[in-house]
């Protein structure tokens, strides 16, 4: 008995130097993108405190017919302010973010400790080996929480400071949040799947990159393609739209809970498929 509690503290002590190891890893780069995201959040609502509506209803006329199927929601709800700002849950600057944080993530948390050499060292501790897997998805669970709660909190922040014709009500937003935090976990689920059959990490982010943008180009087509609805089925961004999701909000909300579940159960078989093979594989040597 002493020495199956010896050994259950020692594995306990390890899994705690697991989390330190992992929150010391992200903690920095989750700060600095968190308060980038929201910074740009009220920059982009003084920014558009700027526009009158009657102008910005005038510049979306003008776009041409074939981008309209690209937006997803009707010319006449992005013209409103809930309209200008929904903008921020699919802008390039937030997009980039939080891909770059599943990409980073799911990268590292396997192939990247291989590259390094730091994965015999993890894998000698007394812990169960899919912790270290699973320890540094947890962590990227959080971050991805947080990255989305950042563009949240930013635009609200800035309807609080900032002038705002017809301020729409922040309460509004929260279900294109909870979309893009489904993305991001769910992409961060795919890298990881990606990384734990890889041994370099920059392999790792080049062939999620290059999915991420077959998934936007098969998204995009289905769009535009009256007849290629069904391409949409092939990509996991078809069920991310925070914009439609904000301003045209299904009675009761199921379709926002039924696209945010899908995305987190797609997140949810990638990591465990990618625990599956990595509690069989072998480590190879660092290259």
């Amino acid at each position: 008995m002493p020495f199956e509690a010896g050994g259950c503290m020692l594995e306990c002590g390890m899994n705690l130097a697991l989390w330190k190891k992992a929150i010391s890893d992200v903690w920095l780069t989750l700060a600095v993108s968190s308060a980038l995201l929201m910074l740009f959040c009220w920059l982009f609502v003084w920014l558009m405190s700027l526009f009158d509506l009657g102008a910005w209803s005038t510049l979306l006329n003008l776009l041409p017919n074939f981008v309209q199927p690209m937006l997803g929601v009707p010319l006449a709800k992005l013209a409103t302010p809930a309209g200008q700002l929904s903008i921020l849950y699919t802008h390039v600057v937030t997009i980039l973010v939080c891909v770059g944080w599943a990409l980073g993530r799911g990268s590292d948390s396997i192939s990247g400790e291989i590259g390094r050499g730091t994965m015999d060292l993890l894998l000698s501790l007394p812990v169960w080996r899919v912790s270290v897997m699973i320890v540094p998805a947890v962590t990227a669970t959080v971050g991805a929480a947080v990255l989305a709660a950042s563009v949240w909190v930013g635009m609200g922040l800035g309807l609080l400071s900032i002038e705002f014709q017809n301020p729409p009500s922040p309460r509004q937003f929260l279900p294109g949040a909870w979309n893009l935090f489904a993305m991001t976990f769910c992409f961060t689920g795919i890298t990881t799947f990606i990384s734990s059959w890889n041994r370099d990490r920059w392999r790792t982010i080049s062939l999620a990159g290059g999915f991420f943008i077959l998934s936007l180009i098969l998204n995009l087509v289905g769009r535009m393609w009256a007849g290629g609805a069904w391409l949409g089925c092939f990509s996991f961004l078809s069920l991310f739209e925070p914009q439609e999701l904000i301003l045209l909000p299904a009675p009761g909300g199921w379709s926002g809970m039924t696209h945010d579940l899908l995305l987190i159960a797609i997140g949810l078989v990638c990591y465990a498929i990618a625990a599956v093979i990595f509690w069989r594989r072998d480590i190879p040597a660092p290259l």
